[in-house]
């Protein structure tokens, strides 16, 4: 497994001669019900990129365990960063490690929230600095947050963390101040930009009016969606690994 961070300087600069491909972890710390521990999110991001990168011999970059969270600032040790921050952040971490050679990268996402400032500075690395950058969620399709697929995923990877004596099902608001709640945050046909108590009392969150079940949840319930999604995410990788970089980058203006 190659962890950049337990790496000299020197050893970091063969890898980097051997390899254009990296894997950059983010995710978030954040409240994932009563029964879930805050780190969720980048602790399942960095398990599943030391998988693949432990399977591909690709490069991992140290982890980014905060995001853009600030919809479950109301629980307590949920923790965000403006989108702004972020976005410069990963745009800084991207553009440096592009200085030693990795113009491919595969960002493993394990929050949501960070997915529209994601791919806006990969968008911005592709059209302006010559690097491509794949996002892709660190969850296969789930049911929700921390509902049963989160939380199976969690006792797959860290069983030790997970209480599931506190493990809630939650029915979903269908309201909000008198208004109509459809979907995930659907007032239709617009949308709010939401809180997590505007959904769900207790940060089990799921579509409107669903119960989301973080009962039913298991440790082979886990393991079977996770290793399924590691070989996805593997073969991503190899795929990044025979793609030229010329024909992954912008045509030229016409």
């Amino acid at each position: 497994m190659v962890q950049l961070a337990e790496k000299s300087w020197p050893e970091a600069g063969k890898i980097f001669e051997e390899n254009d491909v990296a894997i950059l972890p983010v995710g978030s710390t954040e409240q994932h019900g009563p029964h879930n521990p805050l780190g969720t999110d980048h602790l399942i991001a960095s398990r599943m990129s030391l998988e693949v990168g432990e399977r591909t011999g690709v490069p991992v970059l140290p982890l980014i365990p905060v995001g853009v969270s600030v919809h479950h600032r109301q629980f307590p040790g949920s923790l965000w960063v403006p989108p702004a921050v972020f976005r410069d952040y990963i745009r800084a971490i991207a553009l440096s490690v592009a200085s030693h050679g990795i113009r491919k990268l595969l960002v493993i996402n394990g929050h949501g929230g960070n997915t529209p400032s994601l791919m806006e500075v990969a968008g911005e690395l592709r059209r302006e600095h010559g690097v491509f950058a794949a996002v892709a969620s660190a969850f296969p399709p789930m049911d929700g947050h921390a509902g049963e697929g989160e939380t199976s995923a969690n006792l797959y990877f860290h069983g030790h963390l997970v209480d599931m004596s506190k493990a809630v099902d939650t029915k979903q608001n269908e309201e909000l101040g008198g208004l109509k709640v459809e979907g995930f945050n659907f007032i239709y046909p617009g949308r709010f930009a939401w809180d997590t108590p505007d959904l769900s009392p207790t940060g089990v969150i799921g579509n409107a009016g669903v119960t989301i079940r973080a009962t039913t949840a298991s440790e082979e319930k886990g393991r079977e969606a996770m290793e399924l999604h590691i070989d996805d995410l593997c073969a991503l990788v190899e795929e990044l690994k025979k793609a030229e970089i010329k024909g992954l980058l912008p045509k030229p203006h016409k």
